[in-house]
C-alpha cells in the first residue's frame, strides 16, 4: 500500500511539475533562431547599459576623490599636495575659491611646481563663457547634493585636460574648485581595470578622441570593425567604442544560441536530479511513517503483554486462588519480572523522547568499568538465568578509570544485554568482557544468537529500525535499544565497535577514551 502511494506520488510530481517545465525549456530552445532579431536588438541594449556604467563609475570616482580633497583641504585654502592618493588622481593642477571671503589658490599636482600658465584666468574666461554655473552648482550643494560639471578641455603639451568644476564645503565655506584633470591618465589608471572587469574577454572596449585616429586605451587587440560609439559624459571628447572579441554580431548570436541550448539541457538535467532528491526524501518520509507505526504497534504489544500478566497474577492472589506458598512466590516473582520490564519499556520510551527533544542531560564522573559490569551482574544475573542463559565474564585487572555517566553506560549495557538475550534463541550464552587499548577502555558484550547481515550493520543504530530477514519479526521490541546505545557511546565521545555473522553471533564492544574528561 505505502509502496503504491509512493509510486503515485511520483507520477503526480512528473506530471504536474516535471513535464511542464521539460515542455516549456524546449519550446525555449526552439525559437532561440525564430528571435534571432529580437537578439541582437537586445544586444545593443546591453550596450548602452555598458556605457551608463563606465560614465557612472567615472563619476563616482571624481566624486570619491573631491571627498578627500575636501577633508584634507584646511584653513586659508591650505593643501597638502603630498597627500598619498593624489599620487592616483590624475588631476594635473586644483584651482580653489573661497566663496565666502574672495580668496583663491593654485595647487599644481603632476609636473613642476612653477609653470607660466595662468591657470586662474583659465578657470574665469571657462567661467565667463558659462556665466551661470557657479550659481547651479551653489544651489545644488545647498539642496544637499554636489554635482560635477565638465566643461572644456585644453591642451597641455601631450596631454588633454579635462576641465571640471565642483562646489565643496569646509567650516561651512563653500569652496570653489576646478579641477583639471588629465584625459589620458584617467584613461589608463583608473578607466581600464572597470573594462577589463567588464570586457571579461567576450568584448573590446575602446577610449579615444572624438576628433583623433588612434585610440587612447583598448582592452584587446582590436580586429574588427566598432559596434557601437557614445561620448563619455565626464569626458565629452572621449568616446567609447565597442566590439566584439574577433567576432561579428551574427557570430555572437549563434555562440549565444549554443550556450542557450547547452544550459538549457543542464538545466533539465538539473530538475531530473532534483526530482529524484525529492522522490528519495518522500520515499525516505514514508517509510520514516511506516516505521514509526510499527513501532507504535511494537510498543503496544511490549506495554500489553507485561500489563496482562500482572493483571491475571494480581487478580489471583487476590481471589486468593492460590493452593500453596510455592505457587503464591512463583506469582509473584512473575508480577515482580513484568512489571520490571514495564518499567524498562517505559524508562527506554522516555528516554529516547529526552534525545530526541535534546533534553537528555549526562553527568559524566570517574569511574572503575569493571565495578560497573560487577553492579550489572549482581543485579541482572537473575534475569539472565530465568531467560535460560549461562554467562561468562572476563575482566582486565588494573584499568584505569574512565570518565562516564554511571547511570547512562549501565543503561547502555543493560539494552546489549537485553539483545542478547531476546535474539539468541539457540545457543543461549553471553559473554562480558573488558579491556584496554592504547588511550581507551572498553567493555564488551558477545553473544551466539542468529546475528546481523554485514550490510544492516550500520542501520541497526538508526531509530525504530529493526532488521526485517529471519525470525527477527516475531521477536518483540521497539527499535529503540541500539538508537540509545549509540546516543550515550557518542555524548561520551567513545566508538562502538560490531563484529556479526549470521548465525553465529555478535560483538558490540563500547571504546571510551581517556583524553575525553569533559
Amino acid at each position: 500500500m505505502m509502496k503504491s502511494a509512493t509510486n503515485r506520488l511520483i507520477a503526480t510530481v512528473i506530471g504536474t511539475i516535471l513535464l511542464p517545465l521539460i515542455i516549456y525549456s524546449v519550446y525555449e530552445i526552439s525559437s532561440v533562431k525564430e528571435d534571432e532579431e529580437m537578439i541582437e536588438k537586445v544586444y545593443r541594449d546591453q550596450l548602452d547599459a555598458i556605457i551608463f556604467s563606465i560614465n557612472q563609475y567615472s563619476n563616482d570616482n571624481i566624486s570619491g576623490l573631491f571627498d578627500k580633497i575636501q577633508n584634507s583641504l584646511g584653513p586659508d585654502l591650505r593643501f597638502n599636495k603630498s597627500e598619498p592618493y593624489l599620487d592616483y588622481s590624475n588631476i594635473h593642477t586644483l584651482v580653489f575659491e573661497d566663496l565666502q571671503n574672495g580668496q583663491t589658490k593654485v595647487v599644481r599636482i603632476i609636473g613642476d611646481s612653477i609653470d607660466h600658465v595662468d591657470w586662474l584666468g583659465l578657470q574665469d574666461s571657462i567661467l565667463r563663457a558659462n556665466d551661470n554655473l557657479k550659481t547651479q552648482l551653489i544651489r545644488y550643494k545647498e539642496g544637499g547634493y554636489r554635482k560635477i560639471e565638465p566643461r572644456g578641455t585644453i591642451v597641455r603639451m601631450n596631454d588633454r585636460l579635462q576641465v571640471v568644476h565642483a562646489v565643496l564645503e569646509r567650516e561651512d565655506h563653500p569652496i570653489f574648485i576646478t579641477a583639471f584633470l588629465s584625459i589620458y591618465g584617467f584613461a589608463n589608471n583608473v578607466l581600464a581595470p572597470k573594462l577589463q572587469q567588464i570586457a571579461e574577454g567576450d568584448l573590446i572596449i575602446t577610449l579615444g578622441y572624438r576628433d583623433a585616429a588612434n585610440y587612447i586605451y583598448e582592452t584587446d587587440s582590436l580586429s574588427k570593425d566598432v559596434i557601437l560609439t557614445k561620448s563619455m559624459w565626464l569626458i565629452p571628447d572621449m568616446d567609447v567604442g565597442i566590439s566584439s572579441s574577433n567576432k561579428t554580431v551574427s557570430e555572437l548570436v549563434e555562440e549565444r544560441t549554443q550556450y542557450n541550448l547547452t544550459a538549457a539541457f543542464i538545466l533539465i538535467m538539473l530538475l531530473v536530479f532534483g526530482f529524484s532528491l525529492v522522490i528519495r526524501n518522500i520515499r525516505n518520509e514514508i517509510n520514516l511513517a511506516q516505521t514509526k507505526s510499527d513501532f507504535v504497534s511494537n510498543v503496544s504489544h511490549e506495554l500489553r503483554t507485561p500489563l496482562s500478566l500482572i493483571s491475571m497474577f494480581a487478580e489471583t492472589l487476590l481471589l486468593d486462588r492460590v493452593n500453596s506458598p510455592e505457587k503464591r512466590k512463583e506469582y509473584e516473582e512473575i508480577i515482580f519480572k513484568e512489571t520490571n520490564r514495564l518499567t524498562n519499556i517505559v524508562n527506554k520510551i522516555l528516554n529516547f523522547s529526552q534525545i530526541e527533544a535534546a533534553k537528555r542531560v549526562y553527568n559524566p564522573e570517574l569511574i572503575h568499568i569493571n565495578d560497573l559490569v560487577n553492579e550489572l551482574l549482581h543485579d541482572y544475573a537473575y534475569h539472565i538465568e530465568r531467560n535460560g542463559f549461562a554467562y561468562e565474564v572476563q575482566l582486565a585487572e588494573n584499568l584505569p578509570q574512565v570518565y562516564v555517566d554511571r547511570e547512562a553506560l549501565y543503561e547502555a549495557l543493560v539494552n546489549l544485554v537485553d539483545n542478547s538475550i531476546k535474539y539468541s534463541p539457540n545457543e543461549k550464552n553471553i559473554n562480558i568482557s573488558t579491556g584496554n587499548k592504547e588511550n581507551a577502555v572498553w567493555v564488551e558484550v558477545a553473544d551466539k544468537g542468529i546475528g546481523i547481515p554485514a550490510d544492516r550493520i550500520k542501520m541497526i543504530f538508526d531509530k525504530f529500525y529493526r532488521v526485517t530477514e529471519g525470525n527477527v519479526q516475531s521477536t518483540r521490541g521497539a527499535g529503540l535499544g541500539l538508537a540509545l546505545v549509540s546516543h550515550i557511546v557518542d555524548s561520551h565521545g567513545g566508538d562502538i565497535e560490531v563484529e556479526s555473522t549470521p548465525g553465529k553471533g555478535s560483538k558490540f564492544r563500547l571504546v571510551f577514551y581517556l583524553d575525553n574528561h569533559g
